[in-house]
């Protein structure tokens, strides 16, 4: 490590400026580049709240070069996850940094070593705590345009400088488009033609606002979610504070037209959760400050929001295979588009998750975009 740069511990990261505003440092003549709202970096980083730190641990850490900040990094103990995988993994995440060799290998260097501390023997990410959060992995292909709401935007240099610095890929996340004219299409129409002929005879029903029934809704599309998603990879239970957190967040954007519990005979078979693309809106608040006019722009900006994405989808084992997914996606096209929406966003998709990679392309959706998950061995990376 250079003499010239410096790594500190940040003990309280919820509050500690240079490593919230660390984005903003690499990103800021990026036009594409949507900021976060400060106040939700805020909570994610809150490590006596966020419910994350029930079961887990991370520290974190800023890189100065010169004096100057120059990269942060979150080492991530994710218990939950070595108790399903047993499988040596930790993790790093929140990282940002400048395009600098020497400040990325003391950022990963010092995450590896507080890894390996806690007996693990491999790190992998960047992932904000799990594959559940925010931002998963690097954008390294599809700079086309900004992001939409919860995924990753980045320098197109990390890709280069993450693989100068030891890491190798782990996993590949796919990103599809999928417009009005792809939904009008005739390729689009004949294929749910098929679909309908040999799904079951389901009742598909959108999700409920109200108090009560939009904490039930939550919890059963969560355990569709739980059930659905277990044996994919890196994945990790969705635990009961971490649904609270879930609803808390999503009740004040959701739009009931753009969700969907599928339900053979009254029992739930299915599930799908699209939100509407709020970055349209935080492109428009640089500084990620709601006051003073903040507040405003996203209170107005939201009846006019454009687009939304797949947030969570899922069919329970017994159903898969046989067109609920297509279905549920049918129905959000549909009711979308009669709600003024006028593009859609298929993400995140597993690389090797070939239901739904095919069900993309059969619908006629674009992969226009691609993120990697990295992963190496501590002592790969630990400087001497």
């Amino acid at each position: 490590m250079g003499s010239h740069i410096d790594i500190q511990v940040v003990s309280n990261p919820r509050s500690h400026a240079d490593f919230i505003d660390m984005p903003w440092r690499v990103n800021q003549n990026d036009a594409d580049w949507a900021p976060p709202l400060r106040m939700a970096v805020k909570k994610l980083l809150d490590t006596k709240k966020y419910p994350f730190f029930n079961h887990g641990e991370a520290a974190f850490f800023m890189a100065y070069k010169h004096g100057e900040p120059a990269g942060r990094i979150a080492a991530i103990d994710n218990k939950l996850h070595a108790k399903t995988y047993n499988d040596g993994v930790g993790f790093f995440g929140f990282f940002e940094c400048e395009d600098d060799e020497q400040v990325c290998k003391a950022l990963l260097s010092r995450a590896a070593t507080w890894v390996k501390d806690r007996g693990y023997n491999r790190v992998r990410g960047p992932l904000n705590y799990s594959v559940n959060d925010e931002n998963p992995g690097v954008l390294f292909e599809g700079f086309n345009g900004p992001p939409l709401i919860l995924m990753s935007h980045n320098p197109a240099y990390y890709n280069r400088l993450l693989q100068q610095c030891g890491m190798g890929k782990a996993k590949d996340l796919y990103a599809y488009m999928v417009t009005r004219a792809t939904f009008a299409s005739d390729r689009f129409q004949r294929v749910m033609k098929a679909v309908r002929r040999r799904a079951p005879k389901l009742d598909l029903r959108e999700a409920r606002l109200d108090g009560k029934g939009f904490r039930e809704d939550i919890e059963t599309m969560l355990r569709i979610f739980n059930g659905a998603w277990n044996e994919n990879w890196g994945f990790v239970e969705v635990t009961p504070p971490e649904v609270d957190a879930i609803a808390e967040d999503l009740k004040p954007i959701i739009d009931p037209k753009i969700t969907a519990i599928a339900e053979f005979e009254g029992k739930p078979v299915g599930m799908i959760v699209c939100v509407p693309n709020v970055n349209e809106i935080l492109l428009n608040i640089p500084d990620g400050k709601l006051f003073p006019t903040g507040w405003y722009k996203l209170l107005t900006g939201l009846r006019n929001i454009k687009g939304f994405r797949t947030m969570l989808m899922g069919v329970i084992p017994e159903y898969r295979g046989r067109g609920v997914d297509a279905l549920m996606i049918d129905k959000v096209m549909q009711d979308g588009d009669a709600a003024g929406y006028n593009y859609c966003e298929l993400s995140w998709v597993l690389e090797d998750n070939e239901p739904m990679t095919s069900l993309a392309d059969k619908a006629g959706g674009v992969l226009y975009r691609k993120y990697r998950i990295y992963e190496a061995d501590t002592d790969a990376l630990i400087l001497p």
